[in-house]
């Protein structure tokens, strides 16, 4: 069973959060390729990325994919996403891990930019 899990930062607004969750469910009905697809936080809100993880895992996943919803590669990026990774690749060896890099390096961003500024 394949799975990913989209990771935000978290906030206190409820309403950031909930735009979040929300993309995600949109994302979610298109795609075909992940068998399980949820939402998680590193911080404030919730569900937080650890809780996330250990949901899938009883679910059966044997194939996780973490995808950091992050501009830029700030602490969380660079650090505590990853550290969280090699933590649950080390509990759990006979499952896959993979992280993608985060979205703000997506090839794409440039398009959507783009596409934005030139429709009026």
């Amino acid at each position: 069973m394949k799975a990913i899990i989209f990771i935000a930062h978290g906030s206190k607004k409820k309403d950031s959060n909930n735009e979040f969750i929300e993309l995600i469910k949109s994302i979610s009905k298109e795609d075909k390729i992940h068998d399980l697809k949820e939402a998680a936080f590193l911080e404030i809100a919730t569900p937080n990325l650890r809780d996330v993880i250990n949901k899938i895992i009883k679910k059966g996943a044997k194939k996780i994919e973490l995808y950091p919803f992050f501009l830029n590669s700030g602490k969380h990026v660079a650090i505590d996403i990853p550290n969280i990774k090699n933590e649950y690749e080390e509990k759990f060896p006979s499952i896959r891990f993979k992280l993608y890099e985060h979205f703000g390096k997506s090839k794409s961003i440039e398009t959507i930019i783009l596409n934005d500024i030139n429709s009026n």
